[in-house]
């Protein structure tokens, strides 16, 4: 929590200093690539997590640069997780920046391409089917590159969406209930809101 008011009041104060065009909130979701899955839908559930956050961007001809801090927390829905499996709690603050290059830029629409990195915050607990429980804290690296996709409502306000592809840190446990953290990639999708000062 300390992460996203500190990120809110340094944005706020980037945007009074003029180096900011674009603010927005954005809400989203997150899942682990699921080597073990069935089925297509399965395919990216693994620790799902669900969170808001805020961004901020500053566009310079075709390109653009964008700052962003999230929090995320596990979340079973839409997909709920299967019984047999062990219980996984995370909670995660994202602080992440990205450089984006305009794919399509018309009135109304605006879609962009990004190649972000940053680093998470995360705490993380695993309760096996046995009962063993393993916990840790970790600041620990990501990356993504991602498509962003928007539609202006009026002059300064825009809704859009962004799908993004991460590497980030997957926790497991080994045979003596010990947490291992290995680069994994997951999935995210986002809905935001922004407003043009």
């Amino acid at each position: 929590m300390r992460i996203l008011l500190a990120s809110l009041v340094l944005l706020s104060a980037a945007a009074h200093a003029d180096p900011v065009d674009t603010i927005g909130a954005r809400v989203g979701g997150y899942g682990f690539r699921n080597p073990q899955a069935t089925e297509s839908r399965n395919a990216w559930d693994d620790c799902r997590m669900n969170g808001l956050g805020v961004f901020a961007r500053k566009d310079v001809g075709f390109v653009n640069v964008e700052a962003g801090a999230d929090i995320y927390f596990s979340e079973s829905f839409p997909m709920a997780p299967n019984s047999d499996d062990a219980a996984e709690d995370r909670l995660s603050g994202i602080v992440t920046v990205a450089a984006g290059a305009k794919l399509v830029d018309t009135s109304r629409f605006r879609a962009m391409a990004q190649l972000g990195t940053g680093v998470e915050l995360t705490h993380f607990k695993m309760t096996m089917p046995t009962g063993l429980e393993a916990e840790d804290s970790r600041a620990l690296p990501v990356g993504f590159v991602g498509v962003t996709a928007e539609i202006k409502l009026g002059d300064k306000t825009a809704v859009g969406g962004a799908l993004r592809t991460f590497v980030m840190g997957k926790f497991d446990a080994n045979a003596a209930c010990q947490l291992e953290v290995e680069p994994e990639a997951a999935a995210q999708g986002q809905f935001y809101l922004s407003y043009r000062l």
